[in-house]
């Protein structure tokens, strides 16, 4: 490891990015630029081997691929950050998912 040993690719493991696998979420909002656009509301994460989706209101608004993905908890604990990339259009975006309140 020296001065100018290459940089660690960002990914996160599969094994932690399945903890994410089946969480409901409230709404979903991307960050394109300096702007927040809003996806949809009321929906959940699916996780599979290969793929990470996002649906919100009965259809799916956003899928990436889960080989370099980065998918990590938001600081105020109630949703999660995903970055990854689209697996259709094969360009890098940025979604921020906001869990469900679940009443007992």
């Amino acid at each position: 490891m020296g001065l100018f040993s290459k940089k660690k690719k960002e990914e996160t493991p599969y094994k932690e990015i399945m903890k994410y696998h089946g969480k409901s979420i409230s709404s979903a909002v991307e960050r394109a630029g300096g702007e927040e656009i809003a996806l949809g509301k009321k929906g959940g994460i699916s996780i599979t081997d290969s793929e990470i989706s996002v649906v919100c209101d009965g259809s799916q608004v956003f899928r990436c691929l889960t080989k370099g993905a980065v998918v990590c908890t938001l600081m105020s604990g109630n949703g999660c950050d995903i970055k990854g990339f689209d697996s259709q259009t094969n360009k890098r975006r940025h979604v921020i998912c906001y869990y469900a309140k679940i009443s007992n």
